[in-house]
C-alpha cells in the first residue's frame, strides 16, 4: 500500500493544519494539500499555508492550488477540489488515499490496524464514524451522526460525486455522509470502527467559518453562537442536540481565545 492523505483547505481555514499534517504525516506515505486563496463564497485570504520546507521534505508534501468558480454552487467547488486531489494522487502513483479536512485526526494504533484490512483484494474502501469537538479541544459532543469516507483503494475511474448508492451514505431520507465526500462506487465498502476526530468548531474565528461553510444557511439560522458562548462541560448544545462532555483523546491541539470574535448576543444569552 502506498497511502496519500489528501487535504482540502482554504487558506483561512488552516488553524489546525500544521498539527494535523504533523500527525498524519507519520501514518501516510505522502501528503497532498489542495488549497485556494478564495473561499467557495469569494472571501479572500492571505495566501499563507503553514507548511515550511522541512515539513514538505519530511512528509513528502505536494501542494496543488485550485481556485473556485464562483458561478458554481459551493458544494460543486468543494467536490472539484476533492477530485483534483484524487487525480494528483493517481498521477503520483499512490495506491490508496483518504480525504482529510485541515481539522481532522486519527489515533495511531487503530489507524494502522485498519490499514491491514486492505490485504483483502476485494476491499474497495472503509467508512467510519466521526467525533466532533466544540469550541475547545477538551470539549466534545461525542459521536456525531455524520460518517466519514476513510481509506479507499484508488482505481482509474474513481471520483467524488453525489451517489445515493454509496454505502453508509443514506438512511431512509437522511444524509449521513457529506455529499461532497461520496464516491462513485456502490460496493466493496465496509464499516470501520476507527474514529475520525473532527475539531470542526475549534477555530480562531468562528464568524469566518460560519460565513464560508458550504452549509452556512443551516448554521446561520441555528443557535450556534449561543452554544459557542455558553460552551462548557455539561452544557446542552442545541446545535447538535447533545450535551458537551470532556474529551478523552489528546492530539496536542491548541486552545484559542475566541469569544471576542463571536458576534454580540442579546443580554442574558451569554
Amino acid at each position: 500500500m502506498k497511502l496519500a492523505a489528501i487535504y482540502n483547505v482554504w487558506a483561512d481555514s488552516v488553524d489546525l493544519l500544521y498539527e494535523s499534517v504533523s500527525w498524519m504525516g507519520e501514518l501516510a506515505d505522502g501528503i497532498i494539500i489542495v488549497w485556494s486563496e478564495s473561499s467557495n463564497y469569494g472571501e479572500l485570504s492571505e495566501p499563507y499555508i503553514p507548511i515550511d520546507a522541512w515539513m514538505r521534505r519530511e512528509y513528502n508534501i505536494t501542494m496543488v492550488q485550485i481556485e473556485p468558480d464562483l458561478k458554481l454552487l459551493p458544494s460543486e467547488n468543494e467536490r472539484a477540489k476533492r477530485n483534483a486531489g484524487l487525480e494528483q494522487a493517481k498521477k503520483l502513483g499512490y495506491s490508496h488515499f483518504l480525504m482529510m479536512d485541515a481539522d481532522e485526526f486519527y489515533e495511531t494504533e487503530p489507524f494502522l490496524k485498519e490499514k491491514e484490512r486492505f490485504l483483502n483484494p476485494n476491499l474497495n474502501g472503509l467508512v467510519c464514524a466521526s467525533q466532533v469537538y466544540f469550541k475547545s479541544p477538551k470539549l466534545t459532543i461525542g459521536l456525531d451522526r455524520t460518517r466519514i469516507t476513510f481509506i479507499h483503494k484508488i482505481t482509474p475511474n474513481l471520483r467524488f460525486e453525489f451517489n445515493k448508492n454509496y454505502p453508509f451514505a443514506f438512511y431512509r431520507t437522511g444524509i449521513y455522509i457529506d455529499p461532497t465526500r461520496q464516491l462513485n462506487i456502490n460496493n466493496g465498502v465496509e464499516w470501520s470502527n476507527v474514529i475520525c476526530h473532527h475539531y470542526s468548531w475549534v477555530r480562531k474565528d468562528f464568524e469566518k467559518k460560519i460565513r464560508n461553510s458550504t452549509a452556512r444557511n443551516n448554521i446561520e439560522n441555528s443557535t450556534i453562537r449561543q452554544d459557542l458562548s455558553l460552551a462548557k462541560e455539561g452544557h446542552f448544545c442545541k446545535f447538535y442536540d447533545k450535551t458537551l462532555i470532556r474529551a478523552s483523546v489528546d492530539f496536542n491541539i491548541p486552545e484559542f481565545n475566541v469569544d471576542e470574535n463571536l458576534q454580540s448576543l442579546p443580554p442574558g444569552n451569554r
